[in-house]
């Protein structure tokens, strides 16, 4: 039996989460703050280090730590490369070596959809899938690939973009730099333009209350994200599909859409067996998928 602590940094709150690892992961404990960002970076990174100490104080027989960041990393090194959505100056802080050396303990960092996607698969909606495919809608559209069982990271770590594939070749301009990426044309901001509102949450409640508008931009959007996992379908044959994020909340109203789309477009595979759903681990997802990661290591 084994204890791992999962932090999972956003822009707005630090979440953890302690699991331990007999025959079957257990969630332990969790816990939740505002992320630090007034110094950028150096904030982040040393209420990151605060937050760890203090749980390792708190609780016998932590053996490793997993960190979850969004942007771009490099797991294999333990350091960020960028990271859009959180101040500072992220390329090349070293995330998981500040850690061990924090805590003495090893440290590891893996994307946070990534962390999502293993989570999910470990302990919640995608529990005995042999391959899946785990989707992060907030911000931006995140993405994990589950393979045989295993995280699939590919090269240098970024396998699972799932919102960087190109579903409009002259499409509105990603913050990636590309033209027509998936994230996009479904990212919260889009949802929300899209639907003629301001945020999603009121995209959602004015598509629940039958507003025409917003009804045909969850189709639009959840069409986008249909023909987006149509391609991982027939790529890789994903036998499930979890959707997570704050965007998740829309439940039917984009999986309805996106479960049309896979029938509509993949013809090589029997797509009625891929099961579609939200994600079961809320906000604690990225946590205790961090945790696993390290648990894995």
């Amino acid at each position: 039996m084994s204890r791992h602590l999962g932090l999972d940094v956003g822009g707005t709150n630090l979440k953890w989460a302690v699991i331990e690892r007999d025959t079957e992961p257990r969630l332990l404990k969790t816990g939740i703050l505002a992320t630090e960002t007034r110094a950028g970076e150096r904030s982040v990174v040393r209420q990151l280090l605060d937050v760890a100490r203090d749980v390792f104080a708190d609780t016998e027989g932590i053996e490793s730590v997993g960190v979850g960041m969004p942007g771009v990393l490099d797991p294999s090194a333990g350091v960020t490369r960028f990271i859009p959505n959180i101040p500072g100056v992220w390329d090349g802080v070293r995330v998981a070596g500040e850690m061990a050396d924090a805590v003495g303990s090893p440290s590891h960092l893996i994307n946070d959809a990534r962390a999502f996607t293993l989570a999910e698969h470990g302990m919640g909606a995608g529990r005995g899938a042999t391959s899946m495919l785990g989707v992060t809608l907030g911000t931006g559209v995140g993405g994990g690939l589950i393979l045989n069982r295993h995280l699939f990271f590919g090269h240098e770590g970024t396998a699972g973009e799932f919102g960087h594939q190109t579903i409009l070749p002259d499409g509105p301009r990603c913050n990636c730099g590309n033209h027509g990426c998936l994230e996009a044309l479904a990212r919260a901001d889009a949802i929300a333009e899209a639907c003629g509102q301001p945020g999603v949450e009121e995209a959602i409640a004015a598509a629940r209350a039958g507003d025409a508008r917003a009804l045909r931009g969850f189709h639009d959007c959840g069409r986008y994200l249909g023909i987006g996992a149509s391609n991982i379908v027939v790529l890789v044959g994903v036998e499930r599909i979890v959707i997570g994020g704050g965007i998740a909340a829309a439940g039917e109203l984009l999986l309805r859409p996106i479960r049309e789309e896979l029938q509509r477009r993949v013809r090589v595979t029997d797509v009625t067996r891929v099961k579609v759903a939200c994600g079961e681990l809320g906000i604690w997802a990225g946590a205790i998928g961090a945790a696993l990661h390290a648990s894995n290591n």
